[in-house]
């Protein structure tokens, strides 16, 4: 089969290797689709603090935002899988630590991710093998792009969830990338009254091609203004601008991952004003919730899709990622054109 090999910063290579077997309790999929997003980038020019913290080392596979089809299964899975399209949370956790006893699995200590965290290959092969229970299968009436982005888009629903988010409320969403258009769709079919900020005029205009309300930063009458801010964009500006932004008694929602320490963040103002802060790790649990948002409409997330490159354009794929200017935050790697849906890539 073949495999992405990621050897060195801006070094990609495509290579045959054997294929996997499952094993028990696992499928063999076959991938369609392969997102990137900015970890991906971040290993790919080697400014990842993955790479910097030694949390992963090249070479590797990557890829972990991925839809595919069942094509084999191991001992001990539900035959019924076999034809199937699926997508899948990527934590492979321990079974043994109390976390994981609990149902905390985002905690287990011995955790790992394929393709980000830990020595397992990612999702960037043209044949993967993933255990039963982190899967979700796609109904018919999700796209393969959608589908693939369950992985990144499943946390903004996590973290609507965690700050309880009501029609009543007033919701800020910091960024309008992935997670922040996805957050703001699902805030909004709560029925809360969502606003989107974002400096950047494409990533508003695409807020504003799904319905959103979309502003380019704070006013002052925005000031300790909103019940729940979800920053979404891990800028740090916009992490200090959460704390300006929600009221007294207020809840924020630390989605984004800064890349380093945040100075000047208000903690005091986080304590004076009675808030509380949550910060939110993956969107495992709530991947059906999603796929509901999405069959009913609520969600779009077929519109996130800038563009899908055949696997042998890996370079340009990855130039499109970097580039800024782009109208669209997702971009795709067809990984497996046979499985390809009808009509233009």
């Amino acid at each position: 089969m073949r495999t992405i090999q990621l050897t060195a910063p801006r070094t990609l290579t495509v290579t045959e290797t054997a294929p996997p077997e499952p094993g028990p309790g696992e499928v063999l999929v076959r991938v369609s689709l392969l997102g990137l997003c900015g970890t991906d980038l971040g290993f790919f020019d080697g400014s990842s603090n993955y790479l910097r913290d030694g949390l992963k080392s090249y070479p590797f596979v990557p890829g972990h935002e991925w839809i595919g089809t069942v094509v084999g299964t191991g001992p001990g899975t539900d035959p019924d899988l076999l034809g199937r399209r699926v997508s899948g949370h990527n934590f492979r956790v321990c079974g043994r630590c109390a976390h994981c006893h609990a149902g905390r699995i985002r905690s287990c200590p011995d955790r790992s991710e394929i393709g980000v965290l830990g020595p397992r290959p990612g999702a960037g092969a043209q044949l993967i093998t993933a255990p039963q229970d982190t899967l979700t299968r796609i109904p018919d009436a999700l796209s393969d792009a959608a589908g693939a982005l369950l992985e990144p888009t499943a946390a903004a629903v996590h973290a609507v969830d965690r700050l309880g988010v009501t029609a009543s409320d007033r919701v800020a969403v910091l960024g309008a990338g992935t997670l922040g258009v996805a957050a703001a769709q699902t805030a909004r079919a709560i029925g809360a009254d969502t606003v989107v900020l974002d400096p950047n005029p494409a990533a508003r205009a695409l807020a504003a091609e799904l319905g959103l309300r979309a502003v380019a930063g704070p006013a002052a009458a925005d000031e300790e203004a909103y019940d729940a801010v979800i920053e979404a964009s891990g800028s740090e500006a916009a992490v200090r601008s959460a704390v300006r932004l929600v009221a007294a008694g207020g809840r924020i929602a630390q989605l984004g991952t800064p890349h380093h320490a945040v100075d000047g963040f208000d903690a005091a103002g986080l304590v004076i004003r009675d808030v509380t802060l949550h910060g939110v790790l993956s969107g495992i649990g709530y991947w059906d919730r999603l796929v509901g948002l999405v069959e009913s409409g609520a969600v779009n997330l077929d519109a996130l899709v800038d563009r899908v490159f055949p696997l042998d354009q890996l370079d340009a794929a990855f130039a499109r990622l970097a580039d800024g200017s782009r109208n669209r935050p997702k971009v795709l790697v067809r990984i497996d054109p046979a499985l390809a849906e009808p009509g233009p890539a």
